[in-house]
């Protein structure tokens, strides 16, 4: 990927980050509906009202725009999860492991509530494209962080002693079941996927039925 711009200087005035913030929300619209091959540079700039100029005043490309969307919907979804479960554990710090199980899933709900026709692009690059799939790794690994640090505090009602690893286990198969959910469908009720995949998860993890 190209070298991005944090080094040169951003304009300060509200009128360029009024840009800057159309630029990116136009986006989200055209990646949503058009795809991330069908759409340009040129055309997200035409779909934010400004010249093709002020879209490289901000962006290499295309490429390290989808970059910023993901990063900024990130960082929001990460920050939320980190308040949520400290505050699920200072308020209930012997709570059972199927509810913990069940917040850990929501949680993955989540983090895929926000545009599943964008989330199925960025999914289906990370397949085909290095920079997106070092992005992912990156992405899984901070949620990976954020289990172990709420799992660390049941290690005596845990089965496992990697932790690390049935961690990872457990965020693949989330993933995997949360894709099927909020990105590509199921004939079989969302609910019922739910219900299933906390009962899987408990009964891995933890010693008690």
């Amino acid at each position: 990927m190209k070298k991005g711009r944090q080094d040169r200087v951003r304009p300060k005035q509200k009128r360029s980050e009024e840009t800057r913030r159309r630029i990116i929300e136009a986006g989200i619209r055209l990646f949503s509906e058009k795809g991330y091959h069908s759409t340009s540079s040129k055309k997200i700039a035409r779909e934010a009202g400004t010249a093709i100029g002020s879209f490289y005043n901000y962006f290499d490309d295309k490429k390290q725009l989808l970059f910023e969307i993901q990063r900024l919907h990130s960082e929001k979804v990460h920050a939320m999860i980190e308040k949520s479960l400290k505050e699920l554990f200072e308020n209930s710090p012997d709570m059972d492991g199927r509810t913990i199980v069940q917040r850990m899933v929501d949680q993955a709900l989540d983090l895929h509530s926000y545009s599943p026709q964008l989330h199925r692009e960025i999914t289906s690059l990370t397949y085909s494209d290095p920079d997106f799939a070092e992005m992912g790794r990156k992405e899984d690994g901070r949620v990976i962080e954020i289990f172990l640090k709420l799992l660390n505090q049941q290690k005596d009602s845990l089965r496992t002693d990697d932790l690390e690893a049935a961690v990872m286990v457990v965020g693949l198969a989330m993933e995997a079941v949360v894709h099927t959910i909020r990105i590509f469908g199921s004939p079989i009720d969302e609910k019922r996927l739910i219900d299933a995949l906390g009962d899987m998860i408990h009964r891995f993890l933890y010693k008690s039925p």
